[in-house]
């Protein structure tokens, strides 16, 4: 049986039908990812999500003695606030790693562990972090020292952790948080003004 020819030239239409698959498909793919970003962009926006607020208010340096070659040794204990100021969202925190800095120099450091923050929770942490014979610099041994004599040393104190927002079975990925507490002015015991300072949370 001879079987039918097709000229030479004319399109077989199996060609334009794949094309047009093709396209149907990509475009099909290109609207669902618009979608998705549109609904999760309408929730966040919904949710509002805010930064939580920190400050540093009560305590005080203890035990604080500089040795002849620039060694430090003293315990500080501060109190740290935390606000969660939103309605809707909770915040669960991995652990906190928390340094106090005396200018650029690391003199003590701790970690809180893991933790949740319910909407407009407040929580205060007792900070009781300790310096043991920390090398200082010749330099800053001096302005330490000055700041003893002053009954009044200012001090950093750094934050960090990694976090996500929860509502109900909805859950943020985890992001990296930031507190900066540039200007902690603490007194050196038997003083009744304790320490203060205000903080900056960076997402």
């Amino acid at each position: 049986m001879v079987k039918p020819r097709v000229p030479a030239g004319e399109p077989t239409g199996v060609g334009p039908r794949c094309s047009i698959l093709i396209k149907s498909i990509i475009t099909l793919v290109l609207a669902l990812i618009v979608m998705i970003g549109l609904a999760i962009l309408i929730i966040w926006l919904s949710l509002k999500p805010r930064r939580p607020y920190y400050i540093i208010k009560g305590g005080s340096i203890n035990n604080f003695t500089l040795t002849k070659d620039h060694h430090l040794n003293a315990s500080y204990n501060l109190v740290l606030k935390s606000f969660n100021p939103s309605k809707k969202m909770q915040i669960q925190y991995k652990k906190m790693e928390i340094k106090i800095m005396f200018g650029n120099v690391t003199v003590a450091s701790g970690v809180i562990d893991s933790w949740h923050q319910h909407k407009r929770e407040k929580r205060d942490f007792k900070l009781e972090l300790v310096s043991r014979n920390v090398v200082l610099s010749g330099e800053v041994s001096g302005r330490l020292g000055h700041a003893k004599l002053l009954d009044e040393v200012v001090l950093g104190v750094e934050i960090k952790s990694r976090i996500r927002s929860k509502m109900g079975m909805w859950r943020s990925r985890y992001y990296n948080m930031k507190v900066s507490c540039g200007h902690v002015v603490s007194q050196v015991s038997n003083s009744s003004k304790g320490a203060y300072g205000s903080c900056s949370t960076f997402l």
